[in-house]
């Protein structure tokens, strides 16, 4: 073998094992939890359409975290039902994207952590449309929350009906 076929065998072999150390280094997607995915509802009877994706058991009010919008507004905010009236702060990951978000918790019946707001075009965003799950760290825990192929398809109809 020349010494230039030497050198490339190097060079790819190099190039082959960052790609595949990258590869590692990327969250990998957790399963679906039994009887929960993501469903959106559109309120249009406001003066501005707006939505919600929440992840959910269905007919139920089992949801760990839910995010709301003004449809075409590019703006994001997720919500929390009956968490720690002291929560100032979520953690949000998506693949190896990930986004701290701060809030406000509200107490009236039962506490409501609400978040500032998250840009529709963020990273996070675009990654958690792009692969259809996301992990929630709060005061609690971590939640791992993913979806079917449906919920995949409704969490894109999200983001698309709030970036418009």
């Amino acid at each position: 073998m020349t010494k230039d076929g030497m050198m490339m065998k190097r060079v790819l072999l190099l190039v082959g094992t960052v790609a595949l150390s990258g590869a590692a280094n990327a969250a990998p997607a957790p399963a679906v939890n039994a009887g929960y995915d993501w469903a959106m509802r559109v309120n249009d009877e406001d003066r501005a359409a707006s939505a919600i994706l929440a992840y959910e058991v269905d007919g139920t009010d089992d949801q760990p975290l839910n995010f709301t919008c003004e449809e075409g507004g590019n703006r994001i905010f997720a919500g929390i039902s009956g968490n720690s009236p002291d929560l100032k702060a979520i953690g949000l990951m998506s693949g190896d994207v990930t986004l701290r978000v701060v809030g406000t918790t509200e107490v009236d019946e039962m506490p409501f952590f609400s978040s500032d707001e998250i840009a529709g075009d963020a990273p996070l965003i675009r990654a958690f449309a792009a692969n259809g799950w996301l992990r929630m760290t709060d005061g609690r825990g971590t939640v791992a929350m993913a979806g079917t192929a449906r919920g995949k398809q409704v969490i894109k109809e999200f983001i698309a009906f709030c970036t418009g």
